[in-house]
């Protein structure tokens, strides 16, 4: 009975002392594995979140909540295929969400589907239901498939939705830049992005990277300069670092190039 098994669990608890789960974990796993996979996804264990659905539509070909888990949690892990095919699965017991619709068309163009890519995230961007978030996905997606035009008009629209969001602006004056608009447009988007968000590193590290293509690097270099040492270890791309470390190299503060 449920009260023996139970007993048996914590039993079992007692000798694994380094297993990672705590008894009421292992009771949930053992009763209700789409629960367990949706703590694992938002955890951000993706490969977890992958077996325990699995194990939920082992029991349940057909649970709609373990699809869209799975499909989401092999997204996050670049398994482009096999997020498309439970997604997928999914639309055939259920209408998809905004969300996973965007996800599954920028899946469709990371396995070289450009068109019906572009052509799904148009279809989600145009009936002008998309929050600012979602609208800077589809942009992001749009703009992985060489479609920059679109991706700065999704940006825009974005942009009316949420005008003082520093991310609209950081994005549109990247987009201005492979759009080929002149550069002091891009300069006043990443600035005023900077102005409205102050810490964020990575805006500063974006700028800075803007003004060296520009041969201003004592002006990269303001742009970064106080922020280093101090928060160094939050720099976690290596082309960034590579990137400022070159900065205060040519810059002579062989110190913090160093670091």
């Amino acid at each position: 009975d449920a009260q023996t098994k139970a007993a048996l669990i914590r039993q079992i608890l007692c000798c694994l002392s380094l297993s990672p789960f705590d008894f009421d974990t292992i009771q949930i796993a053992m009763t209700d594995n789409v629960e367990i996979a949706r703590l694992e996804f938002k955890a951000r264990r993706y490969h977890y979140a992958i077996k325990f659905a699995g194990y939920a539509l082992a029991r349940d070909s057909d649970c709609a909540e373990a699809l869209e888990i799975l499909g989401n949690a092999n997204f996050r892990m670049a398994r482009f295929s096999e997020g498309i095919d439970a997604i997928e699965r999914l639309s055939l017991l259920r209408p998809l969400d905004d969300d996973c619709s965007i996800e599954l068309a920028i899946a469709y163009g990371c396995l070289g589907k450009r068109r019906l890519s572009r052509d799904l995230l148009m279809s989600l961007a145009t009936p002008g239901r998309m929050d600012s978030p979602q609208l800077l996905r589809i942009a992001t997606g749009l703009e992985a498939i060489d479609e920059p035009l679109l991706a700065m008009e999704a940006c825009r629209q974005a942009g009316t939705k949420s005008p003082e969001s520093a991310e609209v602006h950081f994005q549109m004056g990247y987009y201005a830049q492979i759009c080929g608009h002149p550069p002091n447009v891009s300069e006043a988007l990443l600035r005023h992005a900077i102005d409205l968000d102050p810490g964020n590193l990575h805006f500063r590290i974006g700028l800075a990277s803007f003004l060296i293509r520009l041969g201003r690097k004592f002006e990269a270099l303001a742009t970064v300069d106080h922020l280093i040492p101090d928060r160094l270890d939050q720099i976690t791309c290596q082309c960034c670092l590579k990137r400022v470390a070159n900065l205060f190299f040519d810059c002579h503060d062989l110190a913090r190039a160093s670091l």
